[in-house]
């Protein structure tokens, strides 16, 4: 219609950043062409469909894209692969619809300068609407981190590994609808180290890699709210004692006679069968008759036993006293010829 108007224009893409966004293709060996070529870019991003790198790999692709605007040239529209492209009727930008209607209907519609200060107008205003919309999110997403973090029991997200720093590696959570970073310090289990010709982190002992495009599970590790970001860690596996209390209930332990269940533990009985207690006094007897007597010895040619000395009935006296013993003058001499204990005869 030759009259002046604002038009929805998506610029290509700059030039520098499309050549390191190339770069870092060829660097994990995918093919690439020229992304000033469409057909370039339609074919790279097919290619990327079919691979397990490809959805970490499409972000970094719209991280360089020029983000869309209004404006009264008509410079064409990128995503859409129009030349010549005014507005799309969308319900979150009617003030954009009313000024195509006014350039359709109306022939003294508006000036171009008026139409340029419009364009500039409503694409600010676009960019604070989706910030306060997003700012609103971060304020409710926080507060439900923080909980986490509080409770000290942090829910556990699947997460794709979209970007690698020698400081760490950015992560997407599609669970909470936003990225963070992991950071080296919290790897616990190796000293991680970045190849940059890889374009991978690789653990010194382990050997264990971190390239981009790998599934991991994240928890919230630290949420600042004045930067607005979030740190993750790796989910680290349940703690020892957990995961033995449900084992000790129905391991198994083999014996020589074959494979029974472990004994419960001390204090637990059986509901149905009482505990049995063996008799006190067969203890006590059985005990008594395996000891020795303290008065027992053996030599290595006999045994004698020694026992107390019990006096009959017949050494006692009528009047029931035991009797003295007699002086040494009054008992019986030794008779002629018999040795005494220790006295020698030369």
């Amino acid at each position: 219609l030759k009259r002046g108007a604002i038009h929805r224009v998506h610029e290509q893409p700059d030039e520098r950043r499309l050549q390191e966004y190339r770069e870092e293709v060829l660097s994990h060996h995918i093919p690439c062409g020229n992304l000033q070529h469409r057909p370039q870019v339609q074919k790279l991003l097919q290619h990327l469909g079919s691979i397990a790198i490809g959805p970490a790999l499409k972000i970094g692709f719209l991280k360089s894209l020029m983000r869309a605007r209004y404006a009264v040239e008509s410079l064409g529209h990128y995503g859409l692969a129009k030349q010549n492209y005014a507005h799309f009727t969308s319900p979150i930008r009617r003030y954009a619809d009313l000024v195509v209607h006014r350039a359709l209907f109306q022939k003294h519609h508006g000036s171009t300068q008026s139409l340029k200060e419009i364009s500039d107008h409503i694409s600010g205003t676009e960019r604070n609407s989706s910030d306060a919309e997003r700012d609103s999110k971060d304020v409710k997403l926080f507060a439900f981190l923080l909980s986490q973090l509080e409770s000290n029991n942090p829910l556990t997200y699947p997460a794709l590994v979209t970007d690698l720093r020698n400081f760490g590696f950015f992560v997407d959570v599609p669970g909470l609808a936003m990225s963070g970073v992991v950071s080296l310090s919290t790897l616990q289990d190796d000293f991680y180290v970045f190849d940059i010709e890889r374009r991978q982190l690789i653990g010194r002992r382990t050997r264990r890699s971190i390239k981009l495009g790998d599934k991991v599970e994240v928890q919230v590790a630290k949420v600042d709210r004045f930067k607005k970001q979030v740190d993750f860690r790796l989910a680290t596996p349940a703690p020892q004692n957990q995961r033995s209390a449900s084992k000790n209930q129905t391991r198994e332990v083999k014996t020589f006679t074959g494979t029974r269940k472990a004994a419960p533990p001390r204090g637990h009985h059986s509901s149905t069968q009482p505990p049995q207690r063996r008799p006190a006094t067969a203890n006590k007897t059985a005990s008594a008759s395996q000891k020795p007597s303290v008065f027992s010895f053996s030599n290595s040619s006999k045994t004698t036993k020694k026992t107390h000395a019990t006096p009959s009935p017949k050494q006692h006296s009528p009047n029931g006293k035991r009797p003295r013993p007699k002086p040494a003058s009054q008992r019986n001499p030794p008779k002629q010829g018999s040795k005494r204990p220790g006295h020698f005869r030369g």
